[in-house]
């Protein structure tokens, strides 16, 4: 019994690390991805003003400018979706390791609930017995004959 409960308690813990894992993989999924909308965002809001420069008569050396860099907003954002797509890849794999140790850990729990339940069963038969004995041992003391 000693020893499933020392499986049960490595397995919580492996369960409590598998979690904060997944947990820190998924939150660094999300950010990079809110980044890369940021740039996105950035590049659109470029791409807004050369429009508005083009129409009110701003300099081509600024359009040209701004163009280049949306541009590399741009690019930077595609590269950007690898690492993305890894991320969200990576983030399900630990996610699903998370789950594999909370499953183990769930089914060590259900053993050890069950050993625990057969323990408790073995010692009321064992009271039950004992106080059975002990009431035939009273009942058996006024039964018989008296000396005469």
């Amino acid at each position: 019994m000693k020893a499933i409960k020392l499986l049960l308690r490595l397995a919580k813990i492996k369960e409590d690390q598998a979690m904060a894992r997944a947990r820190r993989v998924t939150a660094q999924a999300n950010e990079t991805l809110q980044f890369q909308e940021q740039v996105i965002a950035y590049a659109k809001d470029y791409e807004r003003q050369i429009l508005e420069g083009g129409k009110s008569g701003t300099k081509v050396a600024f359009i040209q400018d701004s163009d280049a860099f949306r541009a590399k907003l741009l690019e930077s954002s595609r590269a950007m979706d690898r690492q993305v797509r890894d991320l969200q890849i990576g983030s399900k794999g630990v996610l699903e390791e998370a789950m594999k140790a909370k499953m183990k850990s769930e089914g060590l729990t259900k053993l050890v609930q069950k050993e625990e339940q057969k323990e408790q069963k073995k010692i009321e038969r064992a009271q039950e017995i004992q106080f059975e004995d002990l009431l035939s041992a009273r009942t058996s003391i006024h039964s018989g004959t008296k000396n005469a």
